[in-house]
């Protein structure tokens, strides 16, 4: 590609590398923002519009659609209709309007396209709709009986209910989720565990503490979207990476760090958010040795492997230098505890820790204790209860969809956890059959959201775990007659 000369762009710039696995909107993206950020597109300096700038690189004009959207949520270009694109002021503050609050004024934070999605994740859904949407553990087997008798062995512990605690964690807690980890081959200590408020707390302390706004990290393609929201609204730049049915393509990964220096690869290896699917041996190993040639560290997120069967060893098992782990109890005992923990090598365990101090002090006292009696006495068994029923639930939705939804469908290739990820034929939607699902009373969530970048629009999401065996059935069924009203327009 020649270099351009033309208005809006600097005096030469790198031909698109389309063999990159960089999307081509984030190498357009990225020199522009370059070019602004270091003044050589100045202020008010007017963009080609977009068609024009498609023609000029051969590329699609909704890939320079993308591009200048995001510099636009960046508040790099600002794009009034009549005049085009231009490149916004970068210093000073907006105008005041007269009667107007200053903080009205304030820019928005970037929060991507589906900013809604995490309230989803955790509203509670009312009436006869059944909705596929909450990745929560089932009502069967119920963990409250015992659960109860632990928190009221610890209520009458002044202790534990009339004090904060200490900030790193309850002593005897971290020492039995350190136990618990040992038993799955890492070598772990107690003072390298940190008990957080939900293991979505540990994501933000890594966001906030090991990377500033505008570096760049990894990300899986697709991935938990409150994770997505997190690096987003920290101004974090995703370099997406895909999965398939053996996990995270890490040599893909391999390739982007011959020329980037990410500050962490984010990614879910086992029991994967929303695919199902578990990172195979080889790509752990891989991934962990590539981590440590290039000293960036791994950000593991591991709410269900405990549920996994069989289990497989954590990342952290094989380098406790470059691992930072989270983990929750939020997928086996109960979300509403907000209990979650993270394990992390010293070099980086005092700047989280002090992050976290600064955020919430300590972890609620007296659910810690609470939790901490309930996995000396009861946790392991339900556990065991909790898998067997995952594999039955799989069972029962696979056979229905079988039964119901036509062939042109295709399941990831998951063996466990709480969800069931779909891919329709390219023509087909996910928005589009959601809205014909919820008109048909079932809900799920579209693929677009697990996306750093563009994609998973004929991809959707089923959480298989909050719904009765004979609703399972009935959503399904349901959702089969939108696909066949979806695909009969």
């Amino acid at each position: 590609m020649q270099p351009l000369r033309d208005v809006g762009w600097p005096a030469a710039i790198p031909p698109i590398d389309r063999a990159s696995i960089v999307p081509i909107y984030q190498q357009i993206y990225e020199e522009l923002r370059e070019a602004i950020l270091t003044g050589t597109l100045p202020e008010s300096t007017r963009l080609l519009p977009e068609r024009v700038l498609a023609e000029r690189l051969g590329v699609n004009r909704s890939t320079i659609v993308h591009a200048y959207r995001d510099l636009v949520a960046d508040g790099l270009i600002e794009q009034r209709v009549g005049s085009g694109s231009r490149v916004a002021r970068q210093s000073g503050h907006p105008p005041r309007k007269a009667g107007v609050p200053w903080w009205v004024t304030l820019p928005p934070w970037r929060v991507g396209a589906f900013p809604q999605v995490l309230g989803e994740l955790a509203a509670t859904h009312h009436g006869t709709r059944i909705s596929f949407v909450q990745g929560v553990p089932p009502f069967e087997p119920s963990p409250l009986d015992e659960l109860s008798k632990s928190f009221e062995r610890v209520a009458g512990d002044p202790d534990y209910v009339l004090s904060y605690g200490d900030s790193e964690g309850h002593a005897p807690l971290r020492e039995a989720i350190a136990a618990r980890m040992r038993a799955r081959g890492c070598s772990t200590e107690p003072r390298e565990i940190m008990v957080l408020t939900g293991s979505t707390q540990g994501i933000n302390l890594v966001a906030q503490s090991l990377a500033e706004p505008g570096d760049e990290i990894i990300v899986e393609q697709p991935t938990y979207p409150g994770a997505l929201l997190i690096f987003q609204i920290a101004g974090l730049r995703a370099i997406p990476v895909a999965v398939d049915d053996e996990g995270m393509r890490v040599d893909h990964v391999e390739a982007i760090l011959r020329t980037r220096r990410p500050r962490f690869i984010y990614t879910m290896p086992s029991l994967h958010n929303p695919t199902g699917v578990t990172m195979n041996a080889d790509r752990r190993e891989r991934l962990v040795t590539l981590a440590q040639r290039a000293h960036v560290p791994i950000v593991e997120d591991d709410p269900y492997g405990v549920l996994a069967t069989p289990a497989a060893p954590p990342l952290v098992a094989q380098s406790s230098d470059y691992v930072v782990y989270l983990s929750t109890f939020s997928k086996t005992i109960a979300p509403s505890l907000r209990l979650g923990w993270l394990c992390a090598p010293r070099t980086i365990y005092e700047r989280l820790l002090l992050r976290k101090q600064s955020i919430d002090m300590a972890t609620s006292l007296y659910v810690q204790a609470g939790v901490c009696d309930y996995l000396s006495r009861a946790y392991d068994a339900h556990v065991v209860r909790l898998r067997d029923e995952l594999t039955a639930r799989r069972k029962i939705a696979r056979d229905a969809i079988a039964k119901h939804w036509p062939k042109t469908i295709r399941l990831s290739n998951g063996r466990g956890g709480f969800y069931l990820w779909a891919t329709a034929p390219r023509e087909m939607r996910a928005r589009a059959l959601l809205d014909a699902a919820e008109r048909n009373g079932a809900s799920f969530l579209f693929g677009e959201a697990f996306f750093a970048g563009s994609g998973g629009d004929h991809n959707f999401r089923l959480a298989i775990t909050p719904v009765t065996h004979e609703q399972l059935i009935e959503g399904i069924r349901r959702i089969g007659d939108a696909l066949a009203m979806t695909a009969a327009r």
